[in-house]
């Protein structure tokens, strides 16, 4: 240890905060500094604790004595606290000694202490260190004493019976005092719990009897670890209010998530918080993944980084040998486990096993579950170390004895299967069946697991004909545990190899494995291959009553319209989907009937027939409500298409209703490609709703659900609902970063979603500022086709967008003649085509604009798309000022900023703000004082004089006992009839006024 303070050629050493074993000794990586230079890390989550310490600091440098207790589980950064200590103290020009606890130094008496005091004296003078010397007991005990100590011996070892230890006590507090001086003195102690004996009963005392003058002692250790009298006794001294305590809980997920910001910013918020969940909050551990996620690389196979698995091994290799094996054997068995097959699979007796839990206990390695028999590791990330350190023999004999006492005590296919796959070979049938059984139990909670023992029960079922059927049927089950973990290339090769073995003349099966397959390949975005091998099928003759013959009809549907309109089209067949339906109906499966009505009102939508898909959309909607979790969970193609659709008719309420029900089914069933595709249609309706930071949240956790899934149109979708979140949400750098991604992720398939990806980067690009940029991203899926080669479901926006480009670029006849191509009789078209005639003739008639504008508006509010009428206000507003009707533009620009602050939409926001700043400037002649307040009712007053004493909007209605809506509608007015179009405008009126009133009555 090294001293930091005001010792002759003093240097710091800066300790990072994380422990490593490194020779047989807990140590900490260090880099010497200077202390002027040293550089800085910023710590998460401990602003409480940090302001105590501050204060406890700011104690000690007026004379005062201060004890701190800092607890916490390993990696909870009771270090990282430390050193924010030792910086604090050392900038207030204190002497800071440090000393810390370690296993191997259990064994020397007051090892804690005289590490710390020793090295700060080997830096001091002789006579510096004669003067510091109380009594001649301190010798023994500070090597560098010993030679100013009248015949003292300069042995090391102290016992107990050599010194009086009162006296001694005594003489190191003196000792302690004296080193304080005039400037103060930090005594830092880590690792408390390692501490010998010797050194604990001396902190007791130091606790009990706290030195004399500014000093501050501060002692870091694991509770559940803690040298039993030194517990009691810092209890003791708590209670009494001797010391204070900083017990460190694991940081909180706000906490973590500004740590995760910092240490890896390309991680998106889904993929922060599955890193807290793995963590457990611990911030060392946090860390540890966070750079693994960083790094994209996979857990080494001694633990998950170096650094981590020394600090681990150092713990273990401390352990007893019979200790370490129930360990290693709990390691095997899995969390959560049992003493007594501890005790089998460990070869151990009873007593020793429970003598071994109380040691592992003691050190906090394993934690007891309640008062029963079971315990878990401290932290799974244990678990795995100690699995690591067992030899590959030792493994699989460990796994034996646990497959053999598991049978035994007729433990489940799911305990077992972890153990049977280690160790069986191949041709044997119980194992298989075995594992069969337990990937049955696991698909829903983890399909990857299932799918890996159904790797393992194929790779051991025997090869003979008679074993064809059942290894078919694994690999049916294979396929489908693959499809639910996003695993869809293996998937699909899976159905192929089952389909190889189906007979010619089994017509049922292969229907069922095709229309399996069918489902696999469209989510694989493969949309023309799909309608090729289903007409295929089709062309076979099926029965069209029977399920898998609807579910063929549904495929082909399905496939066709997500091929798109270029040159990928497939020409649809709307008797396929008509067919779909009334079989389904008469089959009285309701699930199936759901899927059947969705699918045909998609294939409805993409086309453009909006009436007849809205019929489809009323009938489904009704009955998908009506339907059981079961069902829903099968059928979620369906909801997501249901949606899809209804997002695209203006029922996004209904929208958002039905996903975020089936989402919970999705994700409690692992179905993680389901998930992505729900979470991007939820995306795209919470931005229909003007919900953008909902609709942001959707789309991030759409993208870390969707990373790793294979296919480049669930790449696309993604990243497409990323663009438009972010575009809105004001970040247009990002968002056109995600819309270039989603582009090149869709050149392959060129179906629907490549143009709606392309559109989408359009819309950021405008949003960004590059309006050329835009009209270029239009042309991609334009061409030469006009409006007629974009999907109708995206004609109107796209229409709208390209007005709002020409006009960007100076262009206002092209504006006007894409305003034109769309009809403002179309019912699901009416907003886009108002808004886009309202944008269009702003500049050349504004009156006609702002009726365009304020049309666009009430067909946007009707439909529920609050951020589109917040636009729409945004519109009418400046053709208001381009006819000169400044108050009634104020007014409709305080509408749409405060709509528009309420969708979250902050690039809206600010153009809202800084169009009413322009026209604040430019209004010339504000209307006198009186007069303007004279024109304005009671309530309106009201209204204005509490705008004026700085309350908001929510604060007004709760004062006034009226609705937030019903403010607005009053400082509307009041901006109206007052000239102004801001807030502080109307404080500016009221404050003149008073002024004015105030003149008069002096004069009078």
């Amino acid at each position: 240890m090294r001293s930091w303070g005001n010792a002759p050629g003093y240097h710091v050493r800066r300790t990072i905060g994380y422990e490593l074993f490194r020779g047989g000794f807990l140590i900490e990586p260090e880099a010497i500094v200077n202390r002027d230079n040293a550089p800085t890390r910023s710590i998460f989550g401990r602003g409480a604790e940090l302001k105590l310490l501050s204060r406890a600091v700011t104690d000690v440098g007026r004379g005062h004595s201060r004890t701190i207790e800092v607890i916490g589980e390993p990696g909870i950064g009771k270090t990282r606290l430390l050193l924010e200590l030792r910086r604090d103290t050392a900038a207030s020009r204190m002497t800071v000694l440090t000393g810390r606890g370690g296993e191997p130094g259990r064994e020397v008496p007051f090892s804690l202490f005289t590490e710390a005091v020793d090295d700060y004296l080997a830096g001091l003078a002789q006579a510096d260190r004669a003067r510091l010397l109380a009594d001649p007991l301190l010798a023994p005990a500070f090597e560098h004493l010993a030679c100013v100590a009248p015949g003292a011996s300069p042995e090391r070892a102290v016992c107990a019976e050599d010194v009086e230890r009162r006296r001694l006590f005594n003489s190191v507090r003196e000792l302690l005092t004296r080193i304080a001086g005039g400037h103060g003195l930090a005594l830092l102690l880590d690792d408390v719990h390692w501490a010998d004996p010797d050194s604990a009963d001396l902190l007791g005392h130091l606790v009990r009897h706290p030195p004399a003058g500014p000093v501050l002692l501060a002692v870091a250790h694991r509770p559940k670890q803690a040298v039993a009298r030194l517990a009691a006794t810092l209890s003791s001294a708590a209670r009494y209010g001797l010391l204070q305590v900083l017990h460190l809980g694991p940081l909180t997920p706000a906490a973590a998530d500004e740590l995760l910001e910092a240490l890896t910013p390309a991680v998106g918020q889904a993929g922060r918080a599955a890193l807290y969940r793995a963590s457990g909050g611990n911030p060392f551990y946090l860390e540890v993944l966070a750079d693994a996620r960083r790094g994209g690389r996979p857990a080494e196979a001694e633990g998950p980084c170096p650094r981590l698995t020394a600090m681990l091994h150092a713990e273990l290799t401390a352990l007893r040998p019979q200790t370490l094996a129930a360990a290693q054997a709990a390691a095997v068995l899995g969390e959560p486990f049992d003493v007594c097959l501890v005790a089998e699979v460990a070869g151990l007796g009873t007593a020793e096993v429970f003598a071994a839990m109380d040691e592992l206990a003691c050190r906090d390695l394993v934690r007891q579950l309640g008062s029963s028999s079971r315990f878990v590791f401290r932290h799974p990330v244990v678990r795995h170390v100690t699995y690591r350190a067992i030899g590959a023999g030792g493994r699989i004999a460990a796994h034996t004895r646990a497959v053999e006492a598991l049978r035994a005590r007729g433990g489940s296919a799911v305990a077992m299967a972890p153990h049977v796959e280690r160790t069986a070979g191949v041709g044997d049938t119980d194992a298989t069946r075995v594992l069969a059984d337990a990937a049955g139990d696991a698909l829903d909670r983890d399909p990857a697991v299932a799918a890996q023992w159904l790797q393992t029960a194929l790779r051991l079922l025997p090869d003979p004909p008679e074993f064809r059927l059942r290894r078919r049927e694994l690999l049916l089950r294979l396929a489908e545990a693959h499809a639910r973990g996003g695993q869809l290339v293996e998937s699909e090769a899976a159905l192929v190899r089952a389909i190889e073995m189906v007979d010619e003349d089994d017509r049922d099966t292969r229907t069922r494995l095709v229309v399996q397959r069918a489902g696999i390949t469209r989510l694989l975005g493969r949309h023309v291959q799909t309608v090729s091998c289903v007409d295929d099928e089709l062309s076979g003759g099926q029965p069209a009553d029977s399920a898998d013959a609807v579910a063929l009809r549904l495929e082909r549907t399905v496939n066709a319209a997500l091929a798109g309109t270029g040159a990928c089209r497939v020409e649809p067949e709307p008797v396929w989907a008509e067919q779909a339906v009334s079989a389904a109906l008469r089959l009285g499966d309701r699930g199936l009937h759901v899927s059947a009505l969705a699918a045909a009102a998609l294939a409805e939508v993409v086309a453009g027939g909006f009436d007849a898909a809205a019929e489809l959309v009323a009938q489904a909607g009704g009955r998908v409500d009506r339907l059981a979790d079961v069902d829903v969970a099968v059928h979620l193609d369906g909801v997501v298409w249901l949606s899809w659709c209804e997002v695209h008719l203006g029922e996004s309420t209904a929208a958002v209703r039905h996903l975020e029900h089936a989402l919970v089914l999705a994700r409690a069933s692992g179905r993680s490609v389901d998930t992505t595709r729900l979470l991007v249609v939820l995306a795209a309706a919470q931005l229909d709703l003007g919900s953008v930071p909902a609709s942001a949240e959707a789309a991030e956790a759409a993208v870390e659900a969707g990373i790793g899934l294979p296919g480049t149109e669930l790449r696309t979708m993604t990243l497409y609902a990323h663009c438009r979140a972010l575009a809105h949400r004001g970040d247009t750098s990002a968002a056109v970063e995600a819309g270039l991604a989603a582009t090149r992720a869709a050149e392959p398939g060129r179906g629907l979603w490549w143009s709606l990806a392309w559109l989408a980067l359009a819309e950021a690009r405008l949003l960004h500022g590059d309006p050329q940029g835009a009209v270029t991203a239009v042309r991609a899926v334009v061409g030469d086709g006009g409006l007629a080669a974009v999907p109708p479901i995206a004609r109107a926006e796209v229409a709208e967008l390209v007005v709002r480009a020409e006009l960007a670029l100076g262009r206002p006849e092209a504006a006007w003649g894409w305003a034109e191509r769309l009809d403002p009789a179309e019912p699901h078209r009416a907003g886009f085509a108002a808004l886009a005639r309202a944008q269009a003739l702003t500049g050349s008639d504004p009156t006609a604009a702002a009726l365009h504008g304020a049309q666009a508006e009430s067909a946007f509010t009707a439909a529920g798309r609050r951020l589109l009428a917040g636009r729409a206000r945004l519109v009418t507003a400046s053709a208001l000022l381009a006819a000169g009707k400044q108050a009634k533009a104020a007014a409709e620009l305080f509408r749409a900023e405060q709509l528009l602050r309420e969708c979250g939409a902050a690039a809206l926001v600010e153009r809202a703000v800084a169009e009413q700043r322009r026209l604040a400037k430019a209004t010339q002649a504000p209307p006198e004082p009186r007069a303007g307040l004279a024109t304005l009712t009671a309530r309106e007053r009201q209204v204005a004089d509490l705008v004026t004493s700085g309350r908001t909007n929510r604060q007004i209605a709760q004062r006034l006992g009226v609705s937030d809506k019903t403010v607005e509608a009053h400082l509307a007015r009041v901006f109206a009839k007052l000239g102004v179009g801001s807030r502080a405008a109307v404080a500016s009126v009221v404050a003149r006024s008073r002024t004015a009133v105030g003149l008069l009555s002096e004069g009078a």
